[in-house]
């Protein structure tokens, strides 16, 4: 199998995974093994979809790292967002079924923890038609991940709690499913405004960590109800929103560093990932390497560090499946992560540098981190090599030994 771009869809292309309809995610659009039709592709690109999986012989034995049982659980999680949001959007009262979403949120998580293996780690999340309700799914599935990989931390961090309810992060994935449900109570204009936002519209969509705060407290947790609340607040005190003192409508210092509580802290990370790796009303979706470059270079001071490095050695800058380009001109298919050295993974050969393709690419595997002289420096003929080089710093940087 190979991720290919819709935008990069042949004629003959036959679907390895099918393509799942967005306005009704049990349904879908086109079935595995059967060929795209090319008038649907403006649509599927209108809905988000980034990228698709298709036949390619060299390659099957991908399709064993995929694991149709998670998608189906994301699905779930999924329905049950989008259902609470739209009773929002209807002006009826909001009113959480806690029992349906702690159910769907632990039959993910069970799910992940049976399944500890890189290959779910390596899923792409599916796209749907609904940017809001399918980002607050995909936020509470990386953040899952993120806290199945920080278990020690959360027992150190939440030392207040057995060692067992520390790392129960169903709370976690309540409240990161729920992060920007104050969202429904911004203007559409402002919401969906394909251009940049003014100062003053600005601090109208700031205010839907209050406005969501203010709907959910009572009905979840404490512990989720504050991801809702801080999860733009950045670990060297920026972000929002402005903490006022109750008592004298004072403004108060923002939280910084570990004031922050932990579970809003790992919010934080996952959601700046997914909203930029996510097509929007105005931009188009980025490639990991670049999301995952300024995540490192812009965003420097916005996380925990801790929590950081475990992002980057579960998030491959280069998703299994995806075709690139190396320095010494071969073509190839990335078939498996390295977490302690994202940018460099194993690839398989298709192509030689003059554009023919190998009688047998299995003999053309190369463990990149075996291979210093050679890098990934394209995607879809897209030179990367300025969003590889950050993260080669952060690697060596990580490995050296801590000064006394």
């Amino acid at each position: 199998m190979l991720r290919v771009p819709v935008t990069n869809l042949q004629p003959g292309m036959i679907l390895a995974r099918p393509i799942v309809s967005p306005q009704d995610p049990k349904r879908f659009l086109v079935q595995r093994d059967r060929e795209v039709p090319q008038d649907m592709v403006p649509r599927l690109r209108e809905l988000g979809i980034v990228d698709v999986w298709v036949r390619y012989k060299d390659l099957e034995f991908l399709e064993e790292m995929i694991d149709e049982g998670l998608e189906e659980r994301q699905r779930d999680v999924y329905h049950h967002v989008r259902r609470n949001f739209e009773t929002v959007m209807s002006g009826a009262a909001f009113e959480l079924d806690i029992s349906k979403y702690q159910n769907s949120i632990g039959d993910l998580f069970g799910f992940l923890k049976q399944h500890t293996c890189g290959s779910v780690l390596l899923q792409k999340l599916e796209s749907y038609d609904n940017y809001l309700m399918s980002h607050c799914t995909n936020v509470c599935y990386l953040a899952l991940l993120l806290g199945m990989k920080l278990e020690r931390y959360l027992i150190e961090e939440r030392s207040f709690k057995t060692a067992r309810e520390a790392k129960d992060l169903q709370l976690l994935g309540l409240g990161c499913l729920l992060h920007d449900v104050g969202k429904m109570k911004t203007p559409s204009e402002i919401l969906n405004k394909p251009s940049r936002l003014t100062e003053d519209e600005m601090r109208i969509m700031e205010k839907h960590t209050t406005n969501g705060y203010d709907m959910v407290k009572g009905q979840v947790p404490p512990s989720a109800a504050q991801i809702v609340l801080n999860h733009h607040q950045r670990f060297n005190g920026q972000g929002y929103p402005t903490r006022i003192d109750p008592m004298t409508n004072e403004v108060m210092p923002p939280l910084s560093g570990k004031q922050i509580p932990i579970f809003s802290r790992i919010a934080t990370v996952v959601d700046i990932y997914d909203a930029a790796t996510a097509q929007r009303c105005y931009s188009p979706a980025k490639p990991p390497v670049r999301v995952l470059h300024e995540m490192r270079t812009w965003c420097a001071g916005f996380f925990d560090p801790v929590i950081e490095q475990a992002f980057y050695e579960i998030i491959p800058p280069f998703p299994v499946g995806q075709m690139v380009k190396l320095s010494n001109g071969v073509e190839a298919a990335v078939v498996d992560f390295n977490p302690r050295h994202p940018t460099r993974p194993k690839v398989q050969g298709i192509r030689n540098p003059y554009g023919e393709r190998y009688l047998d690419p299995a003999q053309e595997e190369i463990d990149m981190a075996l291979h210093p002289e050679l890098r990934i420096t394209h995607l879809q003929d897209v030179d990367i090599t300025a969003y590889t080089a950050s993260q080669e710093t952060f690697n060596v940087a990580r490995q050296q030994p801590a000064l006394a």
